[in-house]
């Protein structure tokens, strides 16, 4: 990846520090005498956020690297927040509640703004015909696995949406993904079992086993497919409020990929709860590829 690559994490990390540069030179140009609280905090929250980052790219573990991404970042908006009150105070003073609200205000405005584009995200669905291959192969994202070697209705959603691509031609094969616990079927096991019985050809079904997420799943297809197959486009197929972030992941390993949603339908809440922690499973992403 190119150092000057426009990916979206590179993009929000740019942003972040160009506005703490910004408001640092103009604390220093205000002659801003820092006292000893503020030098205080601002050297602990600088710390906090340098060691938190460096710590997440050495880190092996996927719950503490994501656990050190989110304190990078929450570390970060509360720096800016800092210097920002510092910065506009009449006389260069930092006020902690004025910048608890300030950090509060951001986080809740960006989060905010990433579940609005998750919740009402829109497939790419309208822009195929029935007959006509449009895509090298599809790709059913793995969900739960109930017991009897069942796939939850979450699951089943997705297998019908894959086996409606395949069966109008849009796509010659389909790529089932998902692992599983220990003593029962994983997921593209019984996904694939599911759609040999709607009938569709063993030889057009790809199996992976072994993934425990979405970017494990979509590196499986990047490494062993689409770049050894020299494929041009996937089709994903998921629950709608997974798409965006799919679409990250395939867009940020350079693979050319359009998403389809599934039928599965949701209550309002149900909606709403799925969607936050897609909307911060996002961001994590964007910060640091996982």
């Amino acid at each position: 990846m190119s150092f000057l690559e426009f990916k979206t994490g590179n993009v929000i990390s740019l942003f972040l520090f160009g506005l703490l540069l910004f408001f640092i030179i103009v604390a220093l140009l205000r002659d801003t005498g820092f006292g000893g609280f503020a030098s205080f905090s601002l050297l602990s929250v600088s710390a906090l956020s340098l060691a938190s980052l460096v710590y997440s790219d050495i880190a092996d573990a996927k719950e503490i690297k994501i656990t050190a991404v989110a304190v990078f970042i929450i570390s970060t908006v509360f720096l800016l927040s800092l210097i920002l009150v510092i910065s506009i105070s009449a006389r260069g003073e930092l006020k902690f509640f004025r910048s608890l609200f300030i950090f509060l205000f951001i986080c809740v405005m960006g989060i905010l703004a990433v579940f609005l584009n998750v919740l009402n995200y829109t497939d790419d669905s309208s822009r195929y015909n029935s007959n006509e291959r449009n895509a090298d192969s599809g790709v059913i994202l793995g969900a739960a696995v109930w017991g009897g070697n069942r796939p939850s209705p979450v699951l089943r959603e997705r297998i019908l949406k894959g086996y409606e691509i395949y069966k109008k031609k849009i796509v010659p094969k389909i790529v089932i993904t998902g692992g599983g616990s220990p003593n029962e079927l994983t997921e593209g096991e019984v996904s694939k079992n599911e759609l040999i019985k709607f009938g569709v050809d063993p030889d057009d079904l790809i199996l992976e086993n072994t993934s425990n997420s979405t970017v494990e799943q979509l590196h499986f297809v990047r490494d062993h497919l689409y770049n050894s197959l020299s494929w041009k486009k996937i089709i994903v197929v998921s629950d709608n409020f997974h798409l965006l972030r799919a679409k990250e992941i395939c867009s940020f390993n350079d693979m050319n990929a359009d998403c389809f949603a599934s039928g599965k339908e949701l209550t309002s809440g149900g909606a709403a709860a799925f969607c936050l922690k897609e909307s911060m499973a996002l961001i994590v992403f964007w910060m640091s590829g996982i």
